[in-house]
């Protein structure tokens, strides 16, 4: 009797099962799948979406009222600078390991409240123990320094110890300002340098203006800038006598915008009790300075073992002066001769917190991207007051972070008009190469969706012929 017959087997079965290995073209829709997962992962990796912090912190476009809200991240700082809450203030908790954490003792930190119903904590540093030295001129006070005062300057809790230094005695808004020439030697006053400092006082004195606002008794004086670099090193000598014992004393300049808390909480993570000078770098001679357009800050130690040392400093260096173009490199030099100088750890790298650009000619890019930000140079008068309501809306946006970086600026002050001119011609946005940050986002979905669909079909089609 012969064996019986073995069923036969159909399309889905095999002589392992019904369940057998899948047909064909089957198996040319699983390496489709493969290859668009393989692209897809090509395309993330080649638009850093891998990198931590290495491209942008968003992806879409920015919204017309460019209010983007970032994870908020914080400036790297040393343990001993780390924000903490204020332990006098006794919040309920809200879960018992929180009612274990709240009988911790901790050391009482400087709280400043900027706003009512938002209190902001400095890491470490109490605006109290910083000087903010600012040099204006009788021919740019009263076009600059209004609009600081009620801005910049405006936030007595922040900003408690300030110097106005002229070189003409003044008074702003109730605030006196300072004569910062009027000692300097008769042989000083009588050099050519000096014929704004003379013609400023007749002009006062005819009951004239020197704000250049093209109205009526209006006087022009040029000279400014041979005068300006005479003030660098008495406004130190008279910080020195009038105000010592601070942990940090602060350059400002009238036509810079600076983010305080950033810059604060960057000044607790260094050491007041060491002689430093920090600031961004510059050179002349063969010497390294701190720019003084950027900004920058002197110790209180540093300025105690200089002109607090020396009272006659300013004396001493104004032949040297007279021979020089910049205040700011003689205000380096002084302190070279006295052993202070520039703080350049930090040199060299992707670090440009304090710089010298407005903000319609910073660049941007991985270089700077997540990197702190804490001033703008060049300011107008329009730009002190967009600065001050972009800071605000920042705030609110990131929940009070007073942290900024550049990638903050970009979208807050950039973008929306780079991408307004991105359809102009013969339009020149001063970069050194053709870079896409918004404009690459704005873009990539379209582009890639076309690249990936254009290999899509190639490869569909090859495994069309292998199938």
């Amino acid at each position: 009797m012969s064996p019986p017959l073995s069923p036969r087997l159909g399309p889905g079965s095999s002589r392992f099962g019904i369940w057998g290995f899948p047909p064909r073209h089957t198996k040319g829709y699983l390496w489709i799948t493969f290859l668009v997962g393989v692209f897809l992962l090509m395309a993330l990796s080649e638009n850093g979406m891998f990198e931590r912090d290495s491209g942008p912190p968003y992806t879409g476009l920015v919204p017309d009222n460019h209010s983007l809200k970032f994870e908020p991240e914080s400036i790297v700082m040393t343990p001993q600078s780390q924000p903490t809450s204020n332990p006098s203030k006794s919040l309920k908790p809200s879960s018992p390991s929180q009612e274990i954490i709240s009988e911790t003792k901790l050391e009482p930190k400087p709280v400043v409240k900027e706003e009512s119903g938002r209190i902001t904590t400095l890491t470490g540093l109490d605006p109290k123990d910083v000087v903010i030295l600012v040099k204006t001129g009788a021919t740019s006070i009263w076009r600059r320094m209004p609009a600081h005062m009620s801005t910049t300057l405006g936030n007595p809790n922040m900003t408690p110890n300030i110097i106005y230094y002229s070189d003409s005695p003044d008074n702003i808004n109730g605030n006196p300002v300072i004569d910062v020439l009027a000692n300097v030697s008769a042989s000083l006053k009588a050099s050519p340098d000096f014929e704004l400092y003379s013609k400023a006082k007749e002009v006062k004195n005819n009951n004239l203006y020197l704000e250049s606002g093209s109205m009526e008794g209006d006087s022009y004086l040029p000279g400014g800038w041979r005068l300006d670099k005479y003030k660098f090193v008495p406004m130190f000598a008279h910080a020195a006598a009038t105000m010592p014992g601070k942990k940090w004393y602060i350059y400002m300049e009238d036509d810079n915008y600076y983010f305080w808390e950033t810059l604060y909480a960057w000044l607790a993570t260094l050491d007041h009790t060491k002689s430093l000078m920090v600031g961004s770098p510059a050179f002349r001679l063969g010497e390294d300075f701190a720019h003084g357009g950027s900004g920058f800050a002197i110790s209180g130690q540093a300025l105690a073992t200089t002109f607090g040392v020396d009272k006659k400093l300013a004396d001493k260096y104004e032949d040297y002066s007279r021979e020089q173009c910049c205040g700011d490199q003689v205000l380096s030099h002084v302190l070279r001769e006295m052993g202070v100088t520039r703080y350049n750890e930090l040199d060299g790298g992707s670090w440009a917190a304090l710089q010298a650009l407005p903000t319609w000619r910073i660049g941007f890019g991985r270089w700077n991207w997540c990197s702190p930000i804490m001033n703008i140079h060049k300011v107008h008068q329009a730009d002190i007051s967009r600065l001050h309501v972009f800071e605000k809306e920042f705030k609110a946006n990131t929940e009070g972070s007073p942290r900024l970086r550049y990638r903050d600026i970009f979208a807050g002050l950039a973008s929306e008009p780079m991408l307004s001119t991105a359809s102009r011609t013969e339009w020149d946005n001063y970069a050194s190469a053709k870079t896409f940050l918004l404009l690459l986002i704005r873009i990539f979905h379209r582009r890639r969706r076309r690249s990936l669909l254009l290999k899509w079909r190639a490869n569909l089609g090859f495994l069309r012929q292998l199938a």
